[in-house]
Parts: structure tokens; C-alpha cells; sequence
């Protein structure tokens, strides 16, 4: 019996509720994730996500682990077992996507959504100057930090589009506003 419901991100609740993932590598997950992810990601950055979200649910007591180093393999828990998930996006357009959305409500929406991607863009951007101070600094590792480089760049290249996206979209949202 199902008792109570917890929220677990998009990804995480199609490979383990709706795949039904169970006694998984890191590797496994990551690249169950990367098969349902819509945009490119690298293998490392990939792992790493996984392995963030695996290590938040072992702190709950979802996950439990068996094995050491590449050996390890985690196992869903009684407790995961007797817990519902929902997908926690879902939840939120559904609090956040009223029946018959108002102009204030899409704007709000916008707003945030702009905020969002100007933070994640500082970061990428923040990632893309030491990329360049690191090439300088040892350009024994230009190779290498190279491709970093200009993944951080084509990224931030994404996010900017977004941003001015929604820049023109929330103006206009804010000129038809004025105008009613």
C-alpha cells in the first residue's frame, strides 16, 4: 500500500517509476538518462548529475548501496517501494498553467523563466572565462580544455538565444498589457 507521495525531478521518476529501473550502475542510469534528455550532454556532466541524484536518495533512504567502486550497484529500497512519486514538472505546470491563462499570469511565467536562464547563463559564462584563463595558463592542456571551451560556448550561445526570446516575448506581453 502506497502512503504517502513524494515529488522527484522529470528524469528521475521516467527511469526509475516508468522504466522501472532497479539494481543499476552509475553507468546504467547515466545512460538511461542521456537516452530520454532532449538536449546533448557529455558523458561526464551526465554522471555527475546522476550520481548527485542517487546520492540524495540514498540521504532519504530511497536507494541503498551494494558493492564497492565500479562494482557498486544500487537497489530501490522498502521504503522507495512504499512511497508514490510524481513528477515534480508536472506538478508545477499544473499549478503554474491555469485553465485560462491571463496576461499577468504569462508574464509572471516569463519573468521567471528569463530569470532562470540569465542565472544559468552567468554560470556558463563564468565557466567559459576560465576555460580561457586555464588554456593561458597552461597551454600544455589547449587540446583538451579546448572542447570544454567551446561546448561552455555554444551553451551560453543557447541560453543568450532563449533570453532574447523571452525579452521580446515579455515586452510584447507588457505593450499588449498597456494597451487593454
Amino acid at each position: 500500500m502506497k502512503t504517502k507521495t513524494q515529488k522527484i525531478n522529470k528524469y528521475m521518476f521516467e527511469l526509475l517509476i516508468e522504466k522501472g529501473m532497479d539494481k543499476f550502475s552509475v553507468v546504467e542510469l547515466r545512460d538511461g538518462f542521456l537516452k530520454i534528455m532532449l538536449e546533448k550532454h557529455s558523458l561526464d556532466e551526465a554522471r555527475k548529475y546522476v550520481y548527485r541524484q542517487i546520492l540524495a536518495f540514498i540521504r532519504k533512504g530511497w536507494l541503498k548501496c551494494e558493492g564497492q567502486g565500479r562494482q557498486k550497484i544500487y537497489i530501490k529500497s522498502d521504503l522507495f517501494n512504499s512511497l508514490g512519486f510524481t513528477d515534480e514538472n508536472a506538478i508545477k505546470k499544473a499549478s503554474m498553467a491555469p485553465k485560462n491563462p491571463t496576461s499577468v499570469d504569462s508574464y509572471t511565467l516569463l519573468t521567471k523563466e528569463k530569470s532562470n536562464s540569465e542565472g544559468e547563463l552567468a554560470i556558463i559564462l563564468g565557466e567559459v572565462e576560465e576555460y580561457q584563463t586555464l588554456m593561458s595558463r597552461f597551454p600544455t592542456l589547449n587540446n583538451s580544455l579546448k572542447i570544454l571551451f567551446e561546448e561552455a560556448k555554444d551553451r551560453s550561445a543557447k541560453h543568450l538565444g532563449k533570453i532574447n526570446a523571452l525579452s521580446k516575448v515579455i515586452e510584447l506581453s507588457r505593450s499588449e498589457h498597456t494597451l487593454c
